[in-house]
């Protein structure tokens, strides 16, 4: 199998830690792909020219960061899965698109403020920060039973979420509001920062590919 990603080590990728978790990591080849650059051939196996990738041993393309990740976890040799196969599916799979939508609504913010601020759509920008907003909210509220929880996908796209508006930030880098330049959503949400911290000592998040 062959991985096309964007590595950066500040952040999680769900597909590598679904990957050691499933305990399939040394059974993947990894590529370096930049979808802005100008010489990127990520449009050749995704044409939405978006990363990650996967190409299967078949040569047939997988494309989707979800749908990689469940596949890999469909091959997992460790007896553990992280998308759960009983009735705590439903909830695990809630909170999978909750922090990934987080990562998606952080991505257009801090894309939107590529433009100078002369060019800001203010309303989109708006309706950004207000998803970002509710989603610390409920992912601090279902951070509170998270420790009798089996670890999975839901717990990996939180952490990914996380870790993402810890690198990018642009709340803090458009600043519409009283208070957003000096955002640190920590601060506010001290029980899902608290379960974060703990959740970054897991190895399979721990372990982030440069």
């Amino acid at each position: 199998m062959r991985l096309l990603y964007t590595p950066n080590p500040e952040y999680i990728h769900k597909v590598l830690v679904v990957a050691q978790e499933a305990g399939v990591l040394d059974r993947i080849e990894f590529e370096r792909q930049v979808p802005f650059a100008e010489d990127t051939s990520i449009q050749h196996h995704n044409p939405l020219g978006k990363v990650p990738a996967m190409i299967l041993d078949n040569g047939e393309p997988l494309y989707g960061g979800l749908v990689i990740c469940e596949y890999l976890d469909s091959l997992s040799t460790t007896g553990r899965r992280v998308f759960p196969q009983d009735d705590s599916r439903w909830l695990a799979l809630r909170q999978m698109v909750l922090g990934d939508g987080m990562f998606d609504a952080t991505t257009n913010m801090r894309v939107e403020s590529w433009r100078g601020p002369e060019a800001w759509h203010a309303d989109y920008l708006s309706r950004e920060r207000a998803k970002i907003m509710r989603c610390l909210e409920t992912m601090d509220r279902d951070a509170a039973g998270f420790s009798s929880e089996d670890f999975h996908i839901g717990h990996i796209c939180f952490a990914g979420g996380l870790s993402y508006l810890d690198l990018r930030n642009p709340v803090r880098d458009v600043a519409l509001e009283p208070g957003d330049a000096d955002f640190v959503w920590q601060t506010r949400w001290p029980r899902l920062a608290a379960w974060y911290e703990s959740i970054l000592t897991r190895p399979s998040i721990a372990n982030r590919l440069a």
